[in-house]
């Protein structure tokens, strides 16, 4: 598999996705948070966006965005997230399991996925997909979730450059035997509580 090859395009794909501004409709908002959705032109589901203004900069919000390190610490939704394959400085391979979630409707997935890091002159991005690994098999203790590209972005405020604006954008084909009803009703849901989990752990991480 050529990781390369997908993480560029990938990259190319989500800055695309990014400033593409066109046919969203907002179906959820909370504390200075929207969550809007689309149908996907990469599966046949939606892709899901949220934004939310963060009080401290961006480039202190994105190393807690994806490194394990920062995020097994306040992401509530995992069980485990780990890098299993360094690919180069900026690529890797990462295998995660979910807690069960949207009370209990949905069981715990696993995801494998690769993750490429690309800054465009103020914008930090990660970008995943789903890819396969030899050591990292779907097995029958979990259902293995499948990661349509998908991006986290952060960029200063321009009214204020200590704040940023966070988006992440998923598309994610949970598995199993879900009905569409179940996952447009929980997923919303959880994109707010990553917003509100992450916040809460910039605090204690300030304090």
């Amino acid at each position: 598999m050529d990781y390369k090859k997908i993480s560029e395009e990938l990259s190319r794909k989500m800055l695309a996705y990014i400033k593409d501004s066109s046919g969203w409709k907002e179906i959820k908002t909370g504390k200075l948070i929207s969550v809007s959705v689309r149908p996907s032109a990469d599966y046949p589901g939606n892709i899901y966006r949220v934004e939310a203004t963060m009080e401290q900069p961006a480039e202190k919000i994105f190393p807690f965005m994806y490194l394990p390190e920062h995020r097994t610490k306040w992401d509530k939704s995992l069980q485990s997230y780990k890098i299993i394959e360094t690919l180069d400085q900026d690529t890797a391979i990462y295998y995660s399991v979910t807690h069960s979630f949207g009370l209990g409707l949905v069981p715990p997935r696993d995801f494998v996925y690769l993750t490429h890091i690309k800054k465009y002159n103020g914008l930090l991005t990660t970008n995943s997909t789903s890819v396969e690994h030899p050591k990292y098999p779907p097995t029958s203790s979990c259902i293995r979730g499948q990661a349509y590209p998908s991006s986290y972005a952060c960029y200063p405020l321009p009214e204020n450059p200590k704040h940023c604006r966070m988006m992440a954008i998923v598309q994610v084909d949970l598995g199993g035997m879900l009905l569409p009803s179940i996952v447009q009703s929980v997923l919303p849901t959880s994109l707010m509580n990553l917003v509100t989990d992450c916040r809460a752990g910039i605090k204690t991480l300030k304090e």
